[in-house]
């Protein structure tokens, strides 16, 4: 679920960038300056447009990352496998209570040695 949030941002981040380079199109405006009031009351309303596009699609990102990380949340395990026997044990407990399996103990030995 981490790359779901990961991919999730990259795209919308990927769109946002898009969506402003896109709007520095001046062509559009002097061209049709005939069309508007004024180039600049185009140019304006062109940079308008472009700031509650990109309001809108933050907006979608974050709606979906809020979702995206509940879903995350409830769906990460809620303990670790035992080694020994396979058996999946709650967090905090130091020993397995099917094997007996001691976890603190084998963290221990992990640890090198130095002296």
């Amino acid at each position: 679920m981490t790359w779901v949030l990961v991919i999730w941002s990259l795209i919308f981040a990927i769109w946002i960038i898009a969506g402003i380079a896109g709007a520095d199109n001046h062509e559009h405006c002097a061209r049709e300056a005939h069309a508007y009031l004024s180039q600049k009351s185009c140019e304006d309303a062109r940079n308008a447009g472009t700031g509650i596009g990109v309001a809108v699609v933050f907006f979608l990102w974050f709606l979906g990352f809020i979702i995206l990380s509940f879903v995350w949340l409830m769906t990460r395990p809620k303990g670790r496998i035992c080694p020994a026997c396979g058996e999946r044990v709650k967090k905090g407990r130091t020993e397995c209570p099917s094997c007996g399996h001691d976890f603190a103990a084998a963290a221990r030995a992990a640890i090198p040695q130095t002296g």
